[in-house]
């Protein structure tokens, strides 16, 4: 492509040069960037791509004469700026600066106030057309300036909400658009410049009437506005059908046309028929009143049968054709189209379940986040002083508000929310708060039904079990009883052992005492008569003694 390039300027390399050079850097430029958020170097215009319900211009492949188109003009290197400026937006730790215009144009209730306002400024274009005359033109025009500057006021809030980069969201450039090609350029410079607004251009004003597509689309989930989203999505979904439609009828309008023609336009008997020719005197003319006879609007007798007076054969030309483009070609397109309307209803279900999960996953993000600033200690887990002592705290009053909850009604809160550990883990925290915000759900009712038939089913457990165990102990008291009873027999069988021991002992200390008096009294008889004894011996032989000395 370059060589094709240079050769068209005639050499001049300088210039070529210098668009490479230009076009390399951008490439380079949008490649530093992670390869999931690369935007390329040259893409412009993006295939529709949903992001928050929203198609909007992104990246795809380009041809490379067009990247160098774009890089030359410097519009990708606008599409990278606009890239990155959704990308930081995107980013939870980004601050809008106008976050009370983005609080009140994110309202459902400035949507439908808008709403009101197209529906009104569509009634009174309506009316101002019918009027009878121009005696009222005053009053229209001076109403027509007040609508236009309260929408101009809208597109402004919404610039300063969602920043320059919303206007390069598909849906919000066609809202530019008729702001300001409908509104804003004929009658606020165009006609004080002088310059006369055609009808042509005054007839666009009804196209503010499309605006409400988009809001319909911001209350889709609604379930009073879920049919008229299935139908404006279906009017928008079967344009690609309607297209190919268009091409297939076309086709087959020129086949039968150019056949019918040669069958009736150009055949002798019917070269003086006025009728024949008006219908079939050319391809054009044939391929019309094929498209008639496709609506079955007049055609058996208008059509069809002054053919068939002259050639009834041209009868199986008919039939043959309404098979193929009325029976055969409609009803596949109705089948497309409601093969279509299924399609969407199933992705809205999708969209809504996702919508959902994201509004989910936002809020335990917020709620956690909230939890990371009340835990002083950074434990992980909420004592009962850092629950109550964050009270104070403007992220807990919003909180509070928003659950329409009382300061003095935390203490009920904290009872909820505690398991019974005294402190609230992060899951306890998000979890039970998510839970409190709005009304009771089929789902909360549910589940609390479901807790309390567990709890009715462990409670009744519970007690069989403390009718066994009172069963149990009544049996162990009986046996408690018994065996008291059995040792009362006992202990009175020792004690009468004991007495009779004891009686036996004392029996057993007489008899040894009287023993032992016994001999006593026999020890000293026993020494009393040895004592005898030794003195009679002594005496003994002091008479020998005596004896033998007398002897001598």
């Amino acid at each position: 492509m370059p060589t094709r390039l240079a050769a068209g300027r005639k050499g001049n390399t300088g210039p070529k040069k210098e668009v490479d050079k230009k076009s390399k850097d951008l490439k380079n430029k949008a490649n530093e960037r992670k390869p999931s958020e690369s935007i390329g170097a040259a893409a412009l215009f993006a295939a529709q791509e949903m992001q928050g319900g929203e198609a909007i211009l992104t990246n795809i492949q380009m041809p490379e004469w067009l990247e160098l188109v774009l890089a030359v003009t410097r519009i990708s290197e606008l599409q990278i700026n606009i890239q990155q400026e959704r990308e930081a937006r995107a980013k939870d730790t980004y601050q809008n600066k106008y976050a009370e215009s983005f609080r009140l144009v994110s309202s459902i209730r400035f949507e439908m106030f808008i709403a009101m306002l197209i529906l009104f400024n569509c009634v009174l274009i309506g009316l101002e057309a019918s009027w009878p005359d121009d005696a009222a033109n005053g009053v229209f025009e001076a109403i027509e300036h007040f609508f236009v500057a309260i929408f101009f006021l809208e597109w402004c809030l919404r610039i300063r909400a969602f920043g320059w980069v919303w206007v390069f969201e598909l849906p919000n450039a066609a809202d530019t658009f008729l702001v300001f090609g409908t509104g804003v350029l004929p009658k606020w410079i165009f006609e004080p410049m002088g310059v006369e607004v055609g009808g042509s251009l005054r007839i666009l004003t009804v196209l503010r009437a499309l605006r409400l597509v988009r809001i319909v689309r911001t209350v889709r989930l609604m379930p009073q506005f879920k049919e008229l989203w299935m139908l404006i999505q279906g009017l928008v979904q079967s344009a690609r059908p309607l297209v190919w439609t268009a091409v297939i009828a076309l086709m087959i309008l020129y086949i039968f046309g150019i056949a019918a023609t040669e069958l009736v336009g150009r055949r002798e008997l019917f070269s003086e028929d006025e009728q024949a020719q008006e219908l079939f005197g050319d391809p054009l003319r044939s391929m019309f009143t094929l498209f008639q006879l496709m609506t079955m609007d007049t055609w058996g007798y208008n059509i069809a049968r002054p053919i068939m007076q002259k050639d009834w054969w041209m009868c199986l030309f008919f039939v043959v054709f309404i098979m193929i483009g009325v029976f055969v070609f409609w009803n596949l397109i109705t089948a497309i189209v409601v093969e279509n309307a299924m399609n969407i209803a199933n992705e809205d279900t999708q969209q809504k379940a996702k919508d959902v999960e994201a509004s989910k996953k936002q809020e335990l993000k917020v709620l956690s986040d909230l939890f990371l600033q009340i835990d002083a200690d950074g434990s992980g887990e909420l004592s009962t002083q850092e629950f109550f002592g964050a009270l104070q705290l403007p992220q807990v009053q919003q909180l509070l508000d928003l659950l329409e909850l009382k300061p003095e009604e935390m203490s009920e809160v904290w009872y909820a929310l505690d398991d019974g550990d005294g402190v609230l883990t992060v899951k306890e925290f998000t979890t039970g708060l998510r839970r409190m915000k709005g009304l009771a759900k089929a789902k909360d009712i549910s589940d609390i039904l479901k807790r309390l038939r567990h709890a009715s089913l462990r409670h009744t457990e519970i007690r069989a079990q403390v009718d066994r165990f009172s069963h149990t102990l009544g049996a162990l008291e009986h046996d408690v009883a018994r065996i008291q009873m059995d040792t009362g027999e006992v202990l009175g069988l020792f004690q009468e052992m004991y007495h009779r021991l004891e009686a036996h002992c004392h029996k057993e200390e007489a008899e040894d005492h009287r023993l032992a008096l016994k001999r006593a009294r026999q020890r000293s008889i026993d020494e009393a008569e040895v004592e005898a004894a030794r003195a009679a011996g002594e005496a003994w032989a002091q008479d020998k003694d005596d004896d033998d000395d007398e002897d001598l």
